[in-house]
């Protein structure tokens, strides 16, 4: 593989990326689904806005946050734009206990481009099975591919990748050295780059 390959992972610090970011949501629920490849394109028509809860928190300074929903800033767009990536953002609006908020603008970040990435031959993995038939469980949005317990190996398949997207096997965002290159020199803050290479090991059980 020529390519190089990261996943993005939010890595909390002392300096306005906190471990845990409490939030009381308006409204309660998005109108997409964070795994649906196609929430890019949903209809949204409200505004979404949240309070961070945790009174000891009273500055935020990240640029990546979150799971299934990203929360990015303005700074993580701009980026994204130099490396041209499909994406869509929808406005958040983070607020304070003190109604007071962050220097930063923020976002709700929905990738545009989903992609199943690991050439299974070549990789050492483990999928997970129905108990009922002993099949394969595969994936709701992309059924060709299956939900993966454990991968010990990940090799990735040939391909011509965006700087950024969702891996499908994996349901995070991995991006390109060039996006890498560019966050970095950009100063972008809470971001981890994790390499995505034969040593990376996907074991989502671990530890419960």
């Amino acid at each position: 593989m020529n390519e190089k390959l990261y996943i993005l992972e939010y890595q909390p610090d002392e300096k306005g990326c906190p471990v845990y970011l409490a939030q009381e949501y308006e409204p309660e629920e998005w109108e997409w689904e964070a795994q649906d490849p196609d929430a890019f394109r949903a209809q949204i028509c409200r505004e979404y806005s949240s309070v961070i809860v945790d009174e000891e928190i009273k500055f935020i300074d990240f640029d990546f946050y979150g799971l299934d929903s990203k929360f990015v800033s303005n700074r993580f767009v701009d980026v994204c734009n130099i490396c041209a990536v499909r994406f869509r953002t929808v406005p958040f609006d983070i607020r304070f206990l003190d109604h007071s908020r962050p220097e930063k603008q923020y976002f709700i970040f929905l990738p545009a481009n989903h992609l199943p990435i690991l050439d299974a031959e070549r990789s050492v993995c483990e999928v997970e099975l129905n108990v009922e038939t002993g099949m394969p469980m595969m994936d709701r949005f992309f059924p060709d591919v299956p939900i993966y317990q454990k991968i010990e190996k990940f090799v990735v398949r040939d391909f011509a990748f965006p700087a950024l997207f969702q891996c499908v096997e994996l349901d995070m965002l991995v991006c390109t050295d060039e996006f890498r290159q560019h966050a970095m020199n950009s100063g972008l803050r809470g971001l981890k780059f994790v390499p995505l290479d034969e040593n990376y090991v996907y074991d989502p059980w671990a530890g419960w």
